[in-house]
């Protein structure tokens, strides 16, 4: 039993060794002279009001400044407009072509037709810039691209009470699934692009078909990440530390439980096979950890015991590593890491029923139907 645990510990350190390699970050650069490009912010938004001003706050305090900010209201019953104009945005609120056709992609592509920047960053309501250098940094990344194709950050999770590290192991596979920061990024191709936040050229944006190519996906930006990789245009993506930041799901478990079940299982379909084949090593190897110590203990087999914790504490300790890649999680709640493995299985599992046998998902008092 002893070399059954050994032999599955080594198979989940070396396969999370290799899907989560290296995360880039936008790093400290000048904007060169083609930043006199105009740049739109645009931000979908429904019932954000909450969330709205600290967005926009961080927006005023950046050095470079967009040429446009808009606040995409989507049927919103709170206060999001009256927010978003106290607090310096133009209100955009659209009519929808197709009374089908819902939610966030629908208000992108409205933002977007609203728009008149060259460059358009779209931005979820949640984010927040973290420096004042963060969109000047983010422009000139996309310019060292020669603003082809896309740039897209996943924002650095910023935790404030003790239920949001549920959300750890979902933040470390939404890095892992997009396949670009494993030990082989060059030999896979991109998933797509990370939902929070898009930067995007104008003509290119409209010329791929926008928002309006990916109006029946939940992953909007994963699937117009995909159409523009299949015109062989680059989509470069970024961790958000230090540059881009949010809080996910403040308002409880529930939330929290919702909105990752909305949409996880559809965006692990975006995911190579060998990845999803580490990620499963990775998470069994975890539930064995947590268990093998415990039959040890039972069975009086106190070296291997001994052995076995040592291990939990090895692999625990590599998770933390890959946590804090993602967000600022607490290192007393990644103690009992099987417990966030198990509560992300389950919820996965779920998703997976919502997605593919009910084919109906809830968001934001909205059911929607997949």
């Amino acid at each position: 039993m002893l070399i059954i645990y050994c032999v599955s510990l080594g198979l989940a350190l070396i396969s999370s060794w290799l899907i989560l390699w290296r995360v880039p970050f936008i790093q400290e650069r000048p904007v060169s002279n083609t930043a006199n490009k105009k740049l739109s912010i645009i931000i979908p938004a429904r019932n954000e009001a909450n969330n709205l001003p600290i967005l926009l706050q961080s927006i005023h305090q950046q050095k470079f400044q967009p040429f446009e900010l808009l606040v995409i209201d989507d049927d919103s019953n709170d206060d999001t407009a009256s927010v978003a104009t106290e607090n310096g945005a133009q209100v955009v609120t659209f009519q929808r072509d197709d009374q089908k056709w819902l939610g966030k992609s629908a208000a992108c592509w409205a933002g977007a037709k609203a728009s008149q920047g060259d460059y358009l960053l779209f931005l979820d309501a949640d984010v927040s810039f973290t420096q004042v250098n963060s969109l000047s940094n983010i422009i000139a990344a996309f310019q060292i691209q020669d603003a082809q194709g896309a740039l897209s950050i996943q924002p650095y999770h910023i935790v404030e009470k003790t239920y949001e590290n549920f959300s750890t192991v979902f933040n470390i596979i939404v890095l892992v699934g997009m396949n670009q920061f494993s030990f082989f990024q060059h030999k896979f191709q991109t998933a797509g692009a990370f939902g929070p936040s898009l930067l995007v050229c104008r003509d290119t944006y409209f010329k791929v078909g926008g928002h309006a190519k990916s109006r029946e996906a939940m992953m909007d930006h994963v699937e117009l990440g995909k159409e523009l990789i299949k015109q062989d245009l680059p989509v470069k993506l970024y961790g958000g530390k230090d540059t881009l930041n949010f809080r996910m799901y403040p308002e409880g478990l529930s939330e929290l439980s919702q909105g990752w079940s909305k949409s996880f299982a559809t965006a692990a379909l975006a995911t190579h096979p060998l990845i999803t084949l580490g990620i499963s090593l990775f998470i069994a190897g975890a539930f064995i950890a947590f268990s093998f110590p415990i039959y040890f203990v039972f069975t009086q087999q106190w070296v291997s015991a001994l052995i076995a914790l040592v291990g939990y504490v090895i692999l625990g300790s590599h998770f933390w590593r890959m946590a804090r890649l993602a967000g600022n999680f607490h290192w007393l709640a990644l103690i009992c890491y099987p417990i966030l493995f198990g509560f992300f299985v389950g919820l996965f599992a779920w998703s997976g029923f919502k997605t593919f046998i009910l084919r109906r998902v809830s968001w934001k008092g909205r059911d929607i139907s997949l």
